[in-house]
Order: C-alpha cells, then sequence, then structure tokens
C-alpha cells in the first residue's frame, strides 16, 4: 500500500493534519448523539474510545513528519509516511464498525444517517489524503464498499438505488483523487524547476563565468561578513593577493584562448589546495584573491608558499609545447593597525607590489 511520497506531499498532509482532526472530532460527536439510543452502550463506548486514540495517534503522527520533514530524517520519515498508513486504514475500519452498528441495532432509515455522514467524510478525505494517493485509495475502498454492503442488505428500492449510484460514484471520485494528485504533482516539479533555475541564475551571479570561481562582488561581500565576525570573535583571519607573473606575455606569445586556460587550470589548482571555510575568487584578470578564516599571518604565509610551489611545479603546454608559469602573493592578516576589510585588501595589495618589485615569484 505504502511507497515512496515526495517530502512536499506529506507536509500537505501534516500541515492538513489539526482542520482534519478537529472535522473528525465533530462529526464523532454527532454520530454518538445520532446512534447514542439505538446502539449498545458498551459498542458505542469501545467505537468512542477507540476513535480518541486514533485521532491522538494521527495528531501525534502528524506532528512527527512536520518534524522529519523539516529535519530532512528520510529514516525516520518513511517509517512515519508507513504509521501514518497504518492509522488510516485503520481508522477507516472503525468508521465502518460505527456505521455498521448504526444498521444493525438503528431503526430505518438510519442506515442513511450514517451513509451521509460516510460521504461528508470521504470528501474531506479526497482533499485532505490524495496526496498520499495509495493511502487515500484504501481508505475511500474500505469505507465505500462497507456502504454498498449495507444497502444491498437492505435491499429495499431506496437502498438499490443508493446501491447502483455508489457504482458509478466509486470510479468518479477514484478519477477525481487522481487528478487533483496529478496537479499536486505537477505543481511540485514546476516548483522544483522553478528552484533550480533560481538557484542556477544565483550561482551564476557570484561566480566568475570562466574559472568558476567566486566573482569580485561576492568575494567582499562574504569577505566582509567573516572580517566582522573575526572581529566579534577576536580570531585570525588573513588575506591573500594573487597574481600571475607576466601573464600579459602568455596571452601576447600564445594567444587569449591559452592565456583562458591558464587562469582556468590555476583557479581549479588553488581551489583543491583551500578549505571549505576558505573564500577564493577571482577579482580582476588575472588577479585573484583568498581570504583565509582563522588563519594568522604566518599560517597564511605557509599557505601562500605551498600555493607558490604548487604552480611554480605546474607543467602548461600550447599545442604540445610546454612553459612555465609563476605567481606572486601578497599576504595580510587583522592586526591592530589593519582594522577594516578595505585596509586588508590593501595591504595585501602593497605586499603583492613589493614581491613583483622584488623579482617576481615569491610571498610577501
Amino acid at each position: 500500500m505504502m511507497c515512496e511520497y515526495d517530502s512536499k506531499l506529506l507536509k500537505l498532509v501534516a500541515d492538513d493534519t489539526p482542520k482534519t482532526i478537529f472535522g473528525l472530532i465533530v462529526v464523532s460527536a454527532i454520530f454518538i448523539w445520532a446512534y447514542i439510543d439505538y446502539i449498545p452502550l458498551e459498542y458505542l463506548l469501545l467505537w468512542g474510545i477507540t476513535q480518541v486514540i486514533f485521532i491522538i495517534a494521527r495528531y501525534v503522527n502528524g506532528k512527527k513528519l512536520s518534524k522529519y520533514i523539516e529535519e530532512e530524517n528520510s529514516s525516520k520519515l518513511k517509517f512515519h509516511t508507513a504509521i501514518f498508513g497504518v492509522i488510516i486504514v485503520l481508522s477507516a475500519i472503525i468508521w465502518t464498525y460505527g456505521t455498521v452498528l448504526g444498521a444493525m441495532f438503528a431503526p430505518t432509515p438510519y442506515e442513511f444517517v450514517g451513509f451521509a455522514m460516510i460521504m461528508g467524510i470521504i470528501a474531506a478525505a479526497v482533499l485532505s489524503l490524495t496526496p498520499v494517493f495509495n493511502v487515500f485509495l484504501a481508505y475511500f475502498f474500505i469505507m465505500i464498499l462497507a456502504q454498498f454492503g449495507v444497502m444491498i442488505h437492505f435491499g429495499t428500492h431506496a437502498h438499490s438505488a443508493i446501491a447502483a449510484f455508489l457504482l458509478i460514484y466509486m470510479p468518479v471520485v477514484v478519477l477525481l483523487a487522481k487528478s487533483i494528485y496529478k496537479n499536486y504533482m505537477i505543481n511540485i516539479n514546476s516548483h522544483e524547476i522553478l528552484e533550480s533555475h533560481i538557484n542556477e541564475l544565483k550561482k551564476l551571479s557570484i561566480t566568475d563565468s570562466l574559472t568558476k570561481a567566486y566573482n569580485r562582488r561576492h568575494f567582499f561581500d562574504a569577505a566582509q561578513t567573516l572580517v566582522s565576525i573575526a572581529k566579534r570573535e577576536k580570531s585570525h583571519i588573513s588575506f591573500l593577493m594573487i597574481d600571475i607573473d607576466h601573464f600579459k606575455n602568455v596571452n601576447d606569445t600564445y594567444g587569449h584562448q591559452v592565456g583562458d586556460y591558464v587562469l582556468v587550470r590555476l583557479s581549479q589548482e588553488i581551489q583543491s589546495m583551500v578549505r571549505d571555510s576558505d573564500i577564493f575568487a577571482r577579482i580582476g584578470g588575472e588577479e585573484f584573491a583568498l581570504l583565509l578564516h582563522g588563519t594568522s599571518l604566518e599560517g597564511a604565509k605557509i599557505i601562500a608558499e605551498k600555493i607558490r610551489l604548487k604552480i611554480q611545479e605546474l607543467e602548461f603546454e600550447d599545442n604540445y609545447i610546454p612553459f612555465d608559469l609563476t605567481i606572486s602573493i601578497g599576504c595580510s592578516s587583522l592586526s591592530e593597525r589593519i582594522t577594516t576589510l578595505e585596509e586588508l585588501y590593501q595591504d595585501a595589495d602593497k605586499k603583492l607590489y613589493i614581491a613583483k618589485e622584488l623579482g617576481r615569484n615569491r610571498v610577501q
């Protein structure tokens, strides 16, 4: 009966649980009031107690579904979805038991009272249970087939007319529920496609189109946040300015296509060396920046030297002709003298300029 359901469908069910429970309490009270003079008290009491137990169980289950949907805990969500299915099937059996008791002990035409209640419950279930379509089908057929049997049992012309109506009603409700379920799925799929496009646009807005590293704007926005946190927590944070040595010569000698290849390769190599907590970006033509969270100036220089050596050891090529490439790096860190992101950037840029003046291919 149970199958895998999209968490968005389950959320619809979970969100609808309080309203459903209120409706069940009202209908249960009306049922007891309608049949209290006819159904033996012990049977009616047993029905009422069982109904209360399952209403409480459904409330608790709805809370669990909401919790595990929010936590994205798929294993527990799957388990409580199965529990939900069991609760719904047993609830249908309880209602069937109640209406059969009514048909047995109450005089005609009280079987039509039970029938009207069941039809109202089914109408509500079309809306509240359709997101879990297989569960709805089980609930629906348990309820409706019992009513069909009651009508056939009485066998009068009026009862037979109702039984004939149910034969038409059953496929119509199934088709209606299936249509509603398909609309839910279309809406969910459309939302996921839209969400995917939004995420893609967001990603494009914060990344450099060539190297796929972060772009300048995102780098400084994110860096500003990290610098503020570092100042508040009095923790280390360092800034590396990285520049490709003689990059103009690469473009002039080998062409811009090779220049683009160099930028992409260098970006990939550096990104493979940094942590998830660090921020790496292309902030200019051949300029890159790296913000090192929780790293002192001494630690930043060690990392910068590792990056410099890595790039120096790489072998680039154009038409199978190899060529070497080096980088210069300027390092800066928060201190009593340097207290803002702008000052970090300016200090790292000055250090980079010094590294260039001292002969390039060095960390300063």
